[in-house]
């Protein structure tokens, strides 16, 4: 049995609900005792689990918030710190993230001591992470397992690199690398 209604089209500011009877989801905002649209979109109403949200219906950017899943492109690299251009959030695949940096401090890749962080990424990785902290620029850590590349590249060709047993190894140069692979690292998808 389907414990999702899809209701009507709603704009910002518009009662979905009232907090009496549902949990206000993503889109949505509680004024007083309603929930209230925050963006354009249709209502979903989960009865099971008692929320509603509204499913946008624009091209509005995506909220950022802590603990989603994004996946970036390095752009810089530091001793101990790593800059990303965001790509998309995990569930808003077909509305990219425009103009967003986030970053990855040394001692949010792996639970054990990195020295530099060169050891875990590369420049133009691919790279799977859940936002940590979201004020005033957006922090992010890969040290859950399912977290990390997704794509390498290497250092000294910029070819994709392969995974061959435990190694990364580029199939131009044969040049070994190491990264803090995603469980999801040459799937070409996000889980």
């Amino acid at each position: 049995m389907n414990h999702k209604m899809q209701c009507n089209f709603v704009i910002p500011g518009d009662v979905v609900g009232t907090a009496e009877e549902v949990m206000p989801g993503e889109g949505t905002y509680v004024k007083g005792e309603h929930i209230r649209a925050s963006t354009t979109g249709v209502t979903e109403v989960d009865s099971k689990e008692r929320s509603a949200k509204v499913l946008p219906r624009t091209n509005a950017p995506v909220k950022l918030k802590m603990g989603d899943v994004v996946v970036g492109q390095i752009t810089d690299l530091k001793e101990s710190l790593a800059i990303l251009r965001l790509a998309f959030k995990r569930g808003c695949e077909s509305r990219p993230i425009h103009n967003t940096e986030a970053l990855i401090h040394i001692s949010r890749v792996k639970s054990s001591y990195v020295k530099d962080i060169r050891q875990v990424f590369g420049l133009q990785d691919i790279v799977k992470a859940k936002i940590i902290d979201d004020t005033p620029t957006i922090g992010l850590s890969i040290v859950d397992e399912d977290l990390g590349v997704v794509k390498a590249y290497c250092t000294r060709c910029a070819t994709p690199l392969r995974l061959e047993g435990k190694r990364l190894v580029c199939p131009e140069c044969e040049q070994v690398e190491s990264r803090k692979l995603s469980t999801d690292f040459g799937m070409g998808m996000i889980r």
